[in-house]
């Protein structure tokens, strides 16, 4: 009898999530546990396995579509496969994946065993093997790259064992026409419409229909101010220099964003209007008692704020680790539904990417986001008037207007930035 799989409630108040990759295939045999379909919610991106052992039916949502929770989004049955033929398993030749770490886009550790037998043919004085529905055996990365060149992966030569393709394979296969990447587009220049050759569309879906989605609410519920001011960072920079040797002795890397969180933690204590959000509903400004700080990670898939909880309770090392920790789950598209949730106060570190200062997004239901820029020497005039070289900070502190006022958020920021130009005071928290 066929059975349905909901799609389930990823976390708390989510209703909804995007189909971003089916893993598995209309018609082929699944194991409980299987990975059956990525769902992305929140920005987080989630591996689902089959609740069912059986055949994969019908998928009845397609990638990119967003489906509401306990939405069926799969059928399967119970309909068992036959197996031609099982080959013995001597420890090696059955395994999916190899070790190989010169090769991008394969896994470099071996993962698992096939999970039913597989059947072999001799095909030019090669073992090949495939599975029950005939397809040959192929690494993931493999089949999306011949889809995309439009090959047929089963005229592809495989070097793996029994025949397994891998990337290299596919690539080498390619025609010369397609190898090179180039061609040549139908210019008219009569009619606009022949630029169409010449565009690209990408679908807006995953990652960053999330994050359009995030910026247009951002601009519709909040009325976003801008203030900008700049610090002297000199005794900032000195006391970083002095405290990075003891730092990486206990194997951490100690940057500036962990003493500026420590300052803007304490810079929020005293001004607990940056540390709130505006519950429209209620008619009500929420002022948080907690300091949860969202720090802004820019990933190639586009851009994700994970979360660094109590950060009043942590110190300098143990922030830095968190930055570390979490930043690498979001490179690798690792984040957990709870890596991004219940932020107070958000930071964008955008130093590293240059420019003079910006106007940082809120990332609402927040208040506030601080923009924190490149250190760099600037020549400063001095009370005696002479001329010096100072490590100056340029921060960006964008605010909705609704809940703070302008003066109550210049009145933030210097004193932000008198905790950055003398850091000892840091050290005075109870």
């Amino acid at each position: 009898m066929p059975k349905e799989f909901l799609m389930p409630e990823l976390a708390e108040s989510v209703v909804e999530g995007e189909i971003v990759k089916w893993l598995i295939d209309e018609g082929s045999q699944v194991n409980i546990d299987d990975p059956l379909v990525e769902v992305m919610t929140d920005k987080v991106t989630v591996e689902l396995p089959s609740p069912y052992a059986g055949v994969l039916e019908r998928q009845l949502a397609k990638e990119g579509e967003i489906v509401a929770v306990h939405a069926p989004i799969a059928v399967f049955s119970e309909r068992a496969l036959p197996v031609e033929q099982e080959l013995k398993d001597d420890g090696e030749s059955l395994s999916l994946f190899k070790p190989d770490k010169n090769v991008q886009d394969e896994p470099i550790i071996q993962i698992r065993r096939a999970p039913q037998a597989v059947k072999a043919v001799q095909a030019n004085q090669q073992v090949k093997v495939t599975g029950p529905f005939g397809r040959v055996l192929a690494v993931p990365a493999a089949r999306k790259l011949a889809r995309e060149l439009n090959l047929d992966i089963n005229s592809i030569p495989g070097t793996g064992p029994n025949g397994r393709i891998h990337v290299p394979d596919v690539q080498a296969y390619q025609k010369p026409s397609q190898a090179s990447g180039v061609a040549v587009p139908k210019i008219s220049y009569v009619s606009p419409e022949a630029y169409k050759d010449r565009e690209t569309r990408v679908p807006l879906r995953g990652l960053r229909r999330a994050i359009s989605n995030q910026m247009l609410a951002s601009h519709l519920q909040t009325v976003r101010t801008l203030h900008v001011d700049e610090a002297d960072v000199t005794n900032l920079v000195k006391l970083r220099d002095k405290l990075r040797p003891a730092a990486e002795k206990q194997g951490v890397k100690l940057s500036y964003l962990p003493i500026i969180m420590r300052a803007v933690v304490m810079a929020l204590k005293a001004f607990p209007m940056l540390n709130a959000s505006l519950d429209e509903a209620n008619n009500e400004i929420v002022q948080k008692h907690y300091y949860n700080l969202g720090i802004a990670v820019a990933t190639e898939q586009g851009l994700v704020v994970p979360v660094i909880h109590e950060v009043e309770q942590k110190g300098l090392l143990l922030l830095a680790s968190e930055l570390a920790r979490l930043a690498e789950k979001a490179r690798t598209n690792k984040l957990a539904p709870e890596d991004v949730k219940g932020g107070s106060f958000s930071i964008t570190n955008i130093g590293s990417l240059g420019g003079l200062f910006s106007f940082p997004i809120i990332n609402v239901p927040e208040a506030a986001i601080l923009g924190v820029h490149s250190i760099k020497k600037r020549p400063v005039v001095l009370e005696d008037d002479s001329i010096v070289a100072r490590q100056m900070l340029y921060l960006s502190l964008s605010f909705d207007h609704r809940v703070i006022d302008g003066a109550e958020a210049a009145m933030f920021t210097s004193y932000l930035i008198d905790l950055l130009e003398t850091p000892e005071s840091l050290m005075l928290e109870s």
